[in-house]
């Protein structure tokens, strides 16, 4: 394979990781799983150049079962490049797209924007966001001038 594949968190990745330790390793289906889900939460991304053959029957056949529980994408939109060309309400409008506390300081950890372990409600949680972004991007303004 010439060029390389990117996999994202998902069941392309659990696979490919999954395939890799049974093919590696002597450990049992349960142990592979459990080692094989710790791996893909702790990777973000990845390039791969070769693809065990076992990786991709197993990724098709997961996929129709586990369509509806995709992990949620930290990365899906960039919140300063949206409050630099939407404004603050373009980014309140992506940011209620958000529906769990956990995925927005998710979001936020992910994107490097600081909200305080205090803050509790998600329309808060959205505001500090945003307030965060508005800093960075007065920070970045400042710094180029």
């Amino acid at each position: 394979m010439s060029k390389g594949t990117q996999l994202w968190p998902g069941d392309k990745m659990r696979s490919f990781f999954s395939a890799y330790i049974r093919r590696e390793t002597s450990l049992d289906d349960v142990a592979v799983e459990r080692l094989s889900a710790a791996l893909t939460k702790a990777v973000n991304r990845m390039l791969v150049w070769e693809t065990p053959e076992d990786a991709v029957p197993a990724a098709a056949a997961e996929k129709p079962a586990k369509a509806q529980a995709e992990p949620f994408n930290p990365y899906r939109f960039s919140a300063l490049v949206v409050l630099a060309k939407q404004g603050r309400s373009g980014l309140l409008k992506r940011l209620q797209e958000i529906k769990s506390a956990e995925n927005l300081r998710a979001f936020a950890e992910a994107q490097h924007v600081p909200v305080d372990a205090k803050v509790k409600r998600l329309d808060d949680i959205r505001k500090a966001i945003v307030a965060a972004v508005e800093q960075r991007l007065a920070d970045r303004k400042a710094a180029a001038s």
